[in-house]
């Protein structure tokens, strides 16, 4: 039995999230992360970490870790397996837990990508992380780490109701800090992990919409930070929790910096109603040849009546 290669064939190559990030270069490899994130506490973050090796026809095997850094310990540690899964468990798919935090793999091995997601996120989850990515033909550990913010929660995790069939409305309000710009906007479904739509920034203030089609419009004025978003032709389908990414750059000591603003909300889509005119619609069609049917078949038995009362006073008396 062959062993299982690096490349994982994956149906949803949507799953993964692009970032424009600090790119580190190392013997012929490249290892792209965030150098800040920014999350509320209660709610969940993305760590995005993508790579790329040297080119090799070798069915890889090895593993991908993330490390917290002061104190220094291993968050987060999954295996590309060998024929008999020896070596651990398949990266995609893969949870674990520290302390009642959650870790979860939502990477695209297709796409080299070995980000992870940290959910239940509390004040001491702040602090700086690194991913590390070690197969048998090499490994790449950066020198730049991606710093998580994690700000004190504001309230509970909004919570957004609409009518399937209508339009809703997901916020995302945000704050920048100093002089930055705006590079991308993505929406994420948070369970399944799946890509959404992607809003790219055009010049002159204009965006693209990119695998969304028409269901979703970029509504908030970004430059004021409301990158909040309409869904159109809802679902009950759509029934999910859904991360807002706000990717911006800025640029600090002769150096550019990326980072990315992560909001939470959940949406409730309830199944449409028809209006009861509608509903009375078939009755009232019907109604008409029921109401003459009626006045007939009374005349009917009328005539029948009196006949009867005719014949009885003709009857010759006894």
């Amino acid at each position: 039995m062959a062993m299982i290669s690096l490349y994982i064939w994956l149906s949803a190559v949507l799953l993964s999230v692009s970032v424009h990030g600090s790119k580190i270069y190392v013997n012929g490899w490249s290892m792209t992360i965030a150098d800040g994130v920014r999350a509320e506490e209660g709610g969940s973050a993305v760590l995005p970490c993508s790579f790329t090796h040297p080119d090799t026809n070798l069915t890889l095997t090895g593993s991908i870790l993330w490390y917290k850094i002061k104190p220094q310990s291993c968050i987060f540690n999954c295996t590309y397996p060998g024929p008999d899964h020896s070596q651990g468990e398949l990266c995609e798919n893969v949870i674990q837990r520290d302390d009642g935090n959650r870790f979860r793999f939502v990477g695209n091995l297709t796409n080299n990508d070995a980000s992870i997601m940290m959910e239940g996120l509390s004040l001491r989850d702040a602090g700086f992380y690194l991913c590390y990515v070690e197969l048998k033909i090499g490994r790449i550990k950066p020198k730049i780490l991606t710093n998580l913010e994690v700000k004190a929660a504001r309230g509970n995790i909004p919570v957004v109701s609409g009518t399937e069939g209508d339009s809703v409305t997901l916020p995302c309000i945000f704050m920048a800090r100093d002089s930055h710009t705006l590079t991308t906007v993505t929406w994420m479904r948070k369970e399944p992990y799946q890509h959404i739509v992607t809003f790219t920034a055009q010049s002159q203030g204009t965006w693209t919409t990119g695998h969304g089609g028409n269901r979703y419009e970029l509504i908030g004025n970004s430059e004021e930070g409301n990158a909040s978003t309409r869904i159109n032709q809802l679902s009950v389908r759509d029934n999910h929790t859904y991360l807002c990414l706000v990717e911006y750059r800025s640029k600090r000591n002769f150096r550019f910096y990326q980072y990315l603003i992560q909001k939470e909300v959940q949406l409730q889509v309830v199944p449409g109603t028809f209006p009861i005119v509608i509903l009375c619609i078939p009755l009232v069609v019907k109604l008409p040849p029921l109401l003459v049917m009626w006045i007939i078949l009374y005349k009917q038995k009328t005539r029948y009546g009196i006949s009867l009362a005719d014949s009885y006073l003709q009857m010759p008396k006894a």
